[in-house]
């Protein structure tokens, strides 16, 4: 993928995700995300693309603390906070050079800012199919199933990028349950990666075709969501160790 679709999925999925908050109401649960409301969901994506938007403009090249993101004003919704948030972000971004070097969480240091393109693509992605979950659980409509992620290709490139941050995620102590090996493949389009966490602590990440302990397959869409938790494995194949799959849902949380 290149920055050009990070920015039209960005485009897309934050504008999608604002019109599913507003059919919800800010009061409505969010099925995905069990401890938030629409409010929630809106004020934490807000301050994200704030939070982003302020680490790019500036070029910081260390950490920048996420107050800078501030907070609605008087009289200005969540909805409408994060609806003005998501033009912000895509004001920056279009106005920067992928090549330009800025900090960012993973590196711990400035890097290219193409990371942050495909951050916010992905997290507008995943949670719009939570501000959608609770839309159609809002309509009394079963939420099982979330909207697929478009492009195929587009949701297998987020599978990478979630399956290459693990080990970032693992040095933060989050993942100290997980052990063994998970082999995850997409049917629609090209994609297998194999994560291995030996005995536990930081895992190794292998873009190929191996023997696992778990194996997971299915369309790319429906991966990534089961991946990030936001569906279950239905439509899937899921092969192995029940006991690492369960650890799996329980360890992963974004």
């Amino acid at each position: 993928m290149d920055t050009a679709d990070y920015l039209d999925s960005l485009r897309a999925n934050s504008a999608l995700a604002v019109a599913a908050a507003r059919r919800a109401g800010v009061d409505a649960p969010v099925p995905t995300c069990p401890d938030w409301t629409v409010a929630d969901l809106a004020l934490h994506l807000g301050r994200v693309y704030r939070w982003m938007s302020a680490v790019v403009e500036t070029r910081a090249d260390e950490f920048v603390h996420f107050k800078v993101a501030g907070e609605p004003g008087e009289g200005e919704g969540p909805v409408e906070w994060l609806e003005a948030a998501a033009g912000r972000a895509l004001t920056v971004l279009g106005g920067t050079d992928p090549d330009t070097p800025v900090w960012n969480w993973a590196d711990g240091a400035p890097a290219p800012a193409r990371f942050w393109f495909r951050r916010m693509a992905h997290e507008s992605a995943i949670h719009r199919a939570d501000a959608e979950a609770a839309a159609e659980a809002a309509a009394g409509r079963d939420p099982a199933v979330p909207t697929p992620i478009e492009p195929a290709e587009m949701a297998s490139d987020g599978i990478d990028e979630l399956v290459h941050l693990l080990p970032v995620r693992a040095r933060a102590g989050r993942l100290a349950k997980l052990t063994g090996s998970y082999h995850f493949h997409t049917t629609d389009v090209p994609g297998e990666w194999v994560v291995d966490f030996g005995g536990g602590g930081e895992p190794a990440v292998r873009r190929e075709h191996a023997k696992a302990d778990v194996a997971v397959r299915g369309p790319a869409s429906a991966l990534l969501l089961f991946l990030y938790n936001r569906r279950g494995s239905d439509g899937l194949e899921v092969f192995g160790d029940p006991e690492k799959v369960a650890a799996w849902t329980d360890q992963i949380r974004f």
